[in-house]
C-alpha cells in the first residue's frame, strides 16, 4: 500500500515555484540582466491613446527600440504639492523605452549623456505618431525646432536618461485649429454688421444732403465757363506773336555774323598757342642739360649765388674798402694829371717849361 501524498509539501512547492516565476518575470522584465540596452524616458502632457508596452520606437523611420513601461509621473516620483493643491505634473504620462546598444553603436557608455545633450540642443524630440493603415501608435524621435518645442523642466531627477517630448502632429493641428476657432469666436460679427449698416446709412445721408442735382448743375456750368474762356483766347494772335518771336531770333542769329566770330575765335586760339610756344622756349632747359626746365630750381640757385656774394662782401669788406679808396686816389691823380696835361701839354716831354732866352729878356 503506497504512501499518502503530502499536500503540505505540494502546496509549499507550488507557492515557491510561483514566487520564483514572478521574481524571474519581474527581474528579466525590468532588464537587470540586459546590460546591452540603453534606457530612456520621456513625458507627455497629452493623451497617448494607442501607445502600449512593446510599441516600436523609430528614429527618422528606422526602428531602434520599443516601449518598456507606461505610467503616470506622480506614481513613479514623489512630486511635491503646490500650496496643498495637486501639482500640474501629476497627470503627466511617463514613458520608458529601451534601445539595444547594437542599433546605436556610436553611443558609448561614457559618452551617452554628452552626445544626447548635443542632440537635444539641436532639437531632438520624441513624439507620438500612428500608422495610418493599422492605427497602431508608436514613438518617433526626430529633430524639430527647439524654439517652438522647448524642453520641459521637471522638478525631479529622472531615473533614466531624459529625452524631451513634443506634441503629436495631430495634437499640434488640433491646437492650431482650436486657436483659430477661439479667435473667430472672439470676433464680434454682430458688431461688425451693425458698424457696416451705420456706415451705409451715413453714406446715404451724405449723398442725400449733397444735393447731387445741384452739384451736377454746377459742374456743367463750370465746364461751360471753361469752354468760353478757351474760346475767348486769341489763338491766332498768339500764333502770330510766336512767329514774330521766331523771326526775331533768326534775325539776331544772322546779325551775330557767326562765321566772323568763329574766325576771330580761331585767331585768338592761334595767338594763345603762339604765346604758349614762347613760354616753352623761354622756360626750356639750356643746351647740354639732361633734365627739363625747373624754374623753381633756377630761382633757388640764383638765391644761393646771391647769398654767397653777400657772405663774401661781408667777410672781405675792410680790404674791399681799402681797394676802393686806392682806386679813388688813383682816379684823383689821373684827373689832376689829365688837367695838367690839358693846360701844359709840354710837361709830357719836359718836366719843366723851357727857360726864357736872355735876348727875349
Amino acid at each position: 500500500m503506497g504512501r499518502k501524498p503530502s499536500y503540505f509539501k505540494i502546496g509549499v512547492f507550488v507557492i515557491v515555484a510561483t514566487a520564483m516565476l514572478l521574481v524571474a518575470v519581474v527581474v528579466f522584465g525590468s532588464g537587470l540582466f540586459a546590460p546591452g540596452r540603453l534606457r530612456f524616458e520621456t513625458y507627455f502632457n497629452e493623451s497617448i491613446t494607442g501607445l502600449a508596452v512593446g510599441s516600436p520606437v523609430e528614429f527618422r523611420g528606422v526602428r531602434i527600440g520599443q516601449v518598456q513601461s507606461i505610467t503616470f509621473a506622480g506614481s513613479a516620483y514623489d512630486i511635491p504639492r503646490e500650496d496643498g493643491r495637486l501639482s500640474a505634473f501629476e497627470p503627466i504620462v511617463r514613458v520608458v523605452f529601451f534601445v539595444p546598444r547594437e542599433t546605436m553603436p556610436d553611443f558609448a557608455v561614457e559618452r551617452t549623456d554628452a552626445v544626447l545633450e548635443q542632440m537635444i540642443a539641436r532639437g531632438l524630440r520624441v513624439r507620438i505618431n500612428s500608422n495610418i493603415l493599422t492605427g497602431q501608435a508608436y514613438l518617433e524621435a526626430n529633430y524639430l525646432d527647439p524654439r517652438r518645442f522647448p524642453v520641459l523642466q521637471v522638478p525631479w531627477t529622472p531615473q533614466y536618461t531624459y529625452i524631451p517630448s513634443a506634441p503629436s502632429e495631430l495634437m499640434t493641428l488640433k491646437d492650431s485649429l482650436d486657436k483659430i476657432f477661439t479667435r473667430l469666436q472672439e470676433i464680434d460679427f454682430e458688431g461688425l454688421v451693425d458698424s457696416f449698416r451705420q456706415t451705409l446709412a451715413a453714406f446715404e445721408k451724405a449723398a442725400s444732403d449733397a444735393d447731387l442735382a445741384r452739384v451736377s448743375e454746377e459742374a456743367t456750368g463750370l465746364l461751360a465757363e471753361a469752354r468760353q474762356k478757351v474760346a475767348a483766347l486769341d489763338t491766332a494772335g498768339i500764333s502770330d506773336a510766336v512767329h514774330r518771336l521766331l523771326a526775331s531770333l533768326d534775325q539776331t542769329v544772322a546779325d551775330a555774323n557767326v562765321p566772323e566770330l568763329s574766325g576771330e575765335a580761331k585767331r585768338l586760339i592761334a595767338e594763345v598757342r603762339g604765346t604758349n610756344d614762347h613760354l616753352h622756349r623761354l622756360l626750356a632747359a639750356p643746351e647740354g642739360m639732361a633734365g627739363g626746365t625747373n624754374l623753381p630750381e633756377v630761382v633757388a640757385r640764383l638765391n644761393r649765388v646771391m647769398l654767397s656774394i653777400d657772405r663774401l662782401i661781408a667777410t672781405e669788406r675792410p680790404e674791399i674798402e681799402v681797394i676802393i679808396g686806392n682806386f679813388r686816389e688813383i682816379s684823383d691823380n689821373l684827373r689832376d694829371l689829365s688837367e695838367s696835361l690839358r693846360a701844359r701839354p709840354s710837361e709830357l716831354l719836359f718836366s719843366q717849361p723851357p727857360r726864357q732866352s736872355e735876348a727875349y729878356k
